[in-house]
């Protein structure tokens, strides 16, 4: 282990000692750590905080235990530092990093409204100023323009990151570049992390199929006990609806298996669900089918999974089997947007079995002579609209009128997706 990695551990365990040793009977230890605090200049105690919160990521529970205070712990100690040591370049550094990584603004501001034009640049300081005070478009303005060479990575990432949304509505190429330089710079860190998750929701914009796959891949094999996977599952099932059937089941299962089990089971329901509510029937009954397979293999309630395949199916010609699964499932298990949601597949297959009996009580109406259009295969509806036999007019018209119906559960429903 090289003297620099060993000094950045040895400010952790200082910092940690700081922190957590209780008053009674860890006086030695807690003025010991003290003591080695005091001896660190602030640029190596924004390093250390930078090591901690990567085994945050990495999912270390006492790292994520020990943040919010190492922070508290660190301002006190930037708010305490001798004047001199503002006068290093290093050290103002250190002071914008630690503000834009969750920093206290009111430790930092008065550095940097003291910090001389030679040793940061103008723009650097006025971007770190307005985000001190949440000035959002004025942050973007100053770090539109690339970024002086000489900064540190962990600088530049930290501008990258916390410009990159309003970026992303401006020019959404140059923020996914911007993201894709922390990735490839800063690999295994917070940085990195931050930064899939962050290109997640600009590549699903941009419809970017193999772009979401290669980040989604990335987060599930390196990341997969970061706290933060409870903001990146969302993200990724809402990347894959946008994105439809640019990425197939296949694919999916393939990115989803270095998820947990208990997870996969989460976000296969998570998909299935969605997928209902935005008319993807088929990839409904896909999901609703893997959630089903591993609530078996868990031990697992299977209820959510048995109501959104029989839901997905309520449209098409298996609406009887659909009823029928429907009306088994016990309404006690759901929540309430999903019992909501089972009343609603149940009236929509109730109608598509009432069509065909009352199409066939009509009389039936003089045959029309007129062409027959020829099909070229391009203008095929969805897969749930064309299962089984050819459906006769009546059917139609009711499978065009349960789309309808679709929209009215999604507008109901408020597009819920858990």
């Amino acid at each position: 282990m090289s003297r620099y990695r060993r000094s950045l551990r040895a400010a952790i365990f200082a910092l940690a000692c700081s922190v957590a040793m209780a008053p009674a009977g860890a006086f030695g230890a807690q003025t010991a750590a003290q003591s080695q605090l005091a001896r660190l200049e602030p640029y190596q105690l924004v390093r250390s905080l930078r090591m901690l919160q990567d085994q945050v990521v990495a999912g270390k529970p006492e790292a994520l235990a020990m943040l919010n205070r190492v922070l508290v712990r660190i301002a006190e100690q930037l708010r305490t530092s001798p004047p001199d040591v503002w006068s290093r370049t290093d050290n103002l550094h250190a002071a914008v990093i630690y503000l834009l990584n969750g920093g206290n603004p009111d430790v930092v501001r008065p550095v940097l409204a003291a910090a001389p034009s030679e040793a940061l640049p103008p723009r650097l300081i006025a971007g770190a100023l307005a985000y001190a005070d949440a000035n959002s478009g004025e942050v973007l303005q100053q770090f539109s323009d690339p970024l002086p060479p000489e900064l540190p990575k962990e600088l530049v990432a930290s501008i990258y990151l916390v410009t990159s949304p309003q970026l992303a509505t401006s020019d959404p190429a140059m923020a996914l570049k911007r993201l894709d330089m922390i990735r490839l710079t800063m690999p295994g860190s917070l940085f990195e992390e931050a930064a899939i998750r962050r290109s997640l929701r600009i590549a699903a914009r941009l419809h970017d199929a193999g772009k979401v796959n290669v980040l989604s891949r990335n987060y599930l094999q390196r990341f997969p006990h970061s706290p933060y996977a409870q903001d990146f599952f969302p993200q990724f099932v809402d990347a894959l609806l946008q994105l439809k059937d640019r990425l197939g089941n296949d694919e999916i299962a393939e990115l989803v298996r270095f998820a947990s089990p208990a997870a996969q089971h989460a976000l296969y329901l998570r998909l299935a669900r969605g997928a209902l509510l935005d008319g993807q029937m088929e990839r409904a009954r896909f999901a609703a089918a893997r959630a089903a397979e591993l609530a078996a293999e868990l031990h697992l309630d299977d209820t959510q999974a048995k109501l959104y395949s029989a839901a997905s199916k309520a449209a098409s010609m298996r609406a009887q089997d659909a009823m029928h699964t429907l009306s088994e499932i016990p309404k006690e298990r759901l929540h309430e947007r999903d019992r909501r949601l089972l009343e609603a597949a149940e009236a929509m297959a109730g109608r598509v079995i009432q069509e065909p009996a009352q199409a066939t009580a009509r009389p039936a109406a003089p045959p029309k002579v007129e062409s027959i259009p020829v099909s070229t295969g391009s203008e095929a509806g969805p897969s749930w609209a064309q299962e089984g036999s050819e459906p006769d007019t009546a059917i139609q018209d009711t499978v065009d009128e349960t789309k309808k119906k679709l929209a009215e559960i999604d507008r109901l429903l408020g597009r819920a997706t858990q």
